[in-house]
């Protein structure tokens, strides 16, 4: 590949995604360059030669940006990741008038199958059986209720565009279409939603397939995909254990039609719901892109995906690099992907913003980690929550199983709150894992999660006291220890001096603080306590006793953040952020009465929206944002005052 060492490739992307396309491109000899918004999140750019900061994170979804970038310095090619522009047809056809190569599909198969809808009538033209739905996009809440008088509640409402479980609603009956349809359009790039009836106790297998520009399509066989929380997958398993090789068949030939109707000439993803009992299947969608979990495709078959769809582009063929249906055979290995990922499933799975402080990833044969994260890295709230990806391979499933519970075992990451523990809760169920995970649909997940989180709990604290061991064990030898480790006591005193910067002459106050009693003694996240406090302002230094809250704010700096207070938890008429995202709406006024469970705001966070309602029937005292402001996990947004109810 020495011919490659002068054309440089731009990956228009970031995170752990951009260092593997980085990483691959640099292998096949070219010089990579990447582009970064945020001077807080440059960690991929330590895999590229060039780097390029581009205007904003809106940038990373400007195809004229993009490409100004890449002719700015002189690139031959771009890849587009995953999200932002790698399904985009528009994105496709600019690359190729300004003369750069694109790589992925067509812009033609992009527009054959990157939407949901005109997947769908592909699907159907290929003869490949798709849910009953909608051929249109819907607009407005009575075109959803005639479809679903139609083919009968649930019915499932979906982003033409969506992704990650992003613009994607359940509707159980006809009181719930309003507020889904709403947020669905809300969350589609595209403002177009479409409707299909959902289909329950399904797992969701995908096939990974490759095509070339001279025809050629093969599979990499399949993917179960079906442990998912909230339509966002969680673990991915290839190739499906529970599987009969029969319908295996059936599906992946079905895949392959599809590819060949669109003359499909990249790699991607096609997705089902398959009912293996009824040995039944559908249609689901096509991902015309690479997708996060093509590694343990690669684990189980030994194909670099990525490098392939750069050879691909480029205009080889799968022969030439001899890769064929009769040479791909399946192996005796299972794969399987834990997505790790800022969020607190103790609470809501609260995207978690900060600094990484502590960081180590586990090691061995079988085991494969895929991170953009390092110690000292900042997690910020402008992108997706996606922090590693720990891949296992073992030579069977209960092998791999053992192996990932390992890994994740001895997968450290401090700083910011994660999934680590809920996914080793997840793992310790034996129930989830019979029959090599033959019962597990899309739903199955949530229907445990009480279980699941009561795990949780025990593991963290286990971990936590496992870390705290661990840090006294070296104390001799090490560093000192950290703000982290701090811990208060009752009876602690402590002296505050305040005065005024600005007023050399002005007096300084000062201010005692001593413990009495403490209920949560987890600082700096969390300290809890009842103080008694003195202060040189009264004379005779009088005792003032109060409680006093204590909570971590994040590590993120942002021209749009705001010092804010944080919401007490304990008390209801605070109403806070439940996650670290962008005001989109506030649905209330100063003075307005509202009643229990009405809307008070809506927030968007990693592109998804969730709406906050009211604990409490009360009044707004006061409101501390307006929209397109960003808040933090727990931030005070409202505060309502307490309304007896013979006054409303």
């Amino acid at each position: 590949m020495a011919g490659y060492q002068a054309k440089k490739i731009l990956v228009a992307n970031r995170g752990e995604i951009a260092i593997r396309i980085l990483t691959a491109a640099t292998e096949l000899g070219f010089e990579t360059v990447a582009v970064f918004s945020d001077p807080q999140d440059t960690s991929h750019c330590d895999a590229a030669h060039i780097s390029i900061r581009i205007r904003s994170a809106a940038s990373f979804l400007d195809p004229k940006e993009i490409i100004e970038a890449a002719k700015s310095v002189n690139a031959y090619a771009i890849h587009p990741g995953y999200g932002f522009l790698s399904e985009s047809a528009e994105f496709a056809n600019q690359c190729q008038s300004q003369g750069i190569l694109f790589i992925g599909p067509s812009p033609g198969c992009i527009k054959a199958v990157g939407d949901k809808i005109s997947a769908r009538q592909v699907a159907i033209a290929a003869h490949v059986p798709v849910i009953p739905g909608t051929e249109h996009s819907l607009s407005t809440p009575a075109e959803v209720y005639t479809f679903a008088e139609r083919v009968g509640y649930p019915v499932m409402l979906k982003a033409r565009d969506g992704g990650g479980g992003r613009g994607i609603r359940m509707c159980l009956g006809r009181e719930d279409v309003e507020d889904a349809l709403k947020r669905c359009i809300n969350e589609s790039p595209s403002k177009q939603v479409f409707s299909e009836k959902a289909i329950q106790g399904a797992k969701h297998i995908e096939v990974q397939v490759m095509g070339d520009r001279h025809g050629n399509v093969i599979h990499l066989f399949e993917r179960d995909c079906s442990a998912q929380r909230r339509y966002q997958k969680v673990l991915e398993v290839a190739p499906c254990p529970s599987l009969n090789k029969d319908l295996a068949k059936e599906i992946h030939a079905a895949a392959i039609r599809i590819c060949r109707h669109i003359k499909y000439d990249s790699v991607g993803t096609v997705e089902f719901l398959v009912h293996p009992d009824s040995n039944s299947f559908y249609f689901l969608e096509v991902n015309p892109r690479i997708q996060v979990e093509h590694t343990i495709s690669e684990q189980i078959t030994h194909v670099d995906i990525v490098q392939t769809q750069i050879k691909i582009a480029l205009g080889q063929s799968l022969v030439q690099m001899g890769l064929n249906q009769d040479t791909i055979q399946p192996s005796r290995l299972v794969a399987i992907q834990a997505r790790v990922v800022a969020e607190n499933p103790m609470h809501n799975n609260m995207l978690s913003v900060g600094k990484i402080t502590d960081l180590r990833f586990p090691t061995g044969h079988g085991i494969r980690v895929d991170t953009w994260v390092k110690s000292g890295a900042t997690v910020i709230p402008t992108f997706d929550s996606l922090l590693a990806k720990v891949i296992v391979t073992g030579q069977s499933f209960d092998d791999a199983l053992s192996k990932l519970d390992n890994a994740l075992k001895n997968t450290v990451i401090t700083g910011v709150n994660t999934n680590i523990d809920f996914l080793r809760a997840l793992l310790s169920d034996a129930d989830f894992f019979e029959n090599s995970m033959s019962n597990v649909n899309i739903k199955s997940l949530e229907n445990k999660m009480d279980v699941h989180l009561k795990i949780t709990a025990v593991l963290s604290e286990e971990r936590r006291l496992r870390l705290i061991n661990e840090k006294t064990s070296t104390k001799v030898t090490a560093a000192p220890t950290s703000a982290s480790s701090l811990q208060f006591k009752p009876g602690d005193a402590f002296n505050i001096e305040t005065s005024d910067p600005n007023n050399k002459d002005t007096t300084s106050n000062i201010h005692t603080f001593q413990i009495d009693s403490i209920s949560v003694n987890n600082f700096p996240d969390e300290f809890s306590a009842h103080v008694q406090s003195a202060s040189s302002e009264a004379p005779g230094f009088p005792s003032n006793p109060f409680a006093m809250t204590i909570t971590r704010k994040s590590a993120i700096t942002s021209a749009g953040t705001k010092l804010r207070r944080k919401a007490v938890a304990r008390t209801l008429t605070d109403v806070g952020c439940p996650v670290t995202g962008m005001l989109v709406e506030i649905s209330v006024e100063e003075g307005d009465v509202v009643k229990e469970g009405q809307e008070l705001f809506v927030v968007n966070a990693m592109k998804m929206e969730t709406v906050i309602k009211s604990p409490i029937y009360g009044r707004v005292k006061h409101i501390y944002g307006k929209p397109s402001e960003l808040v933090e996990g727990g931030d005070l947004v409202i505060e309502l005052s307490e309304v007896k109810n013979s006054k409303l």
